[in-house]
């Protein structure tokens, strides 16, 4: 027996801005802290810790942020499906003749 699920679609929508704004976020951090570079904050053990930062994790994070962004592609396109279809069923369902109540 099939279960019951609702899709959310604002819900949806509003995940899929989020992770957008993640995977940005990421990208923003690490250009960030690579642009501080040599001498650039005043605080060599500030530059030092940016700099072994950017060393050890801006390469994972770099790839987080893309399969980030993947995925916020999969989810919109999931979207638009799940729409697509509310709408169709909608209309299916619609009374001939008679004005939506909606």
């Amino acid at each position: 027996m099939a279960g019951y699920y609702k899709v959310e679609l604002e819900a949806l929508a509003q995940l899929i801005t989020q992770l957008g704004e993640c995977a940005n976020d990421m990208r923003s951090a690490m250009n960030q802290l690579k642009d501080i570079g040599p001498q650039g904050s005043g605080h060599a053990e500030l530059e030092q810790a940016c700099e072994g930062f950017q060393d050890k994790w801006g390469y994972g994070i770099g790839l987080i942020a893309d399969a980030t962004g993947g995925v916020t592609e999969g989810l919109s396109e999931t979207r638009k499906v799940y729409e697509t279809l509310e709408n169709q069923i909608v209309e299916a369902f619609k009374v001939p003749g008679k004005a939506s109540s909606a």
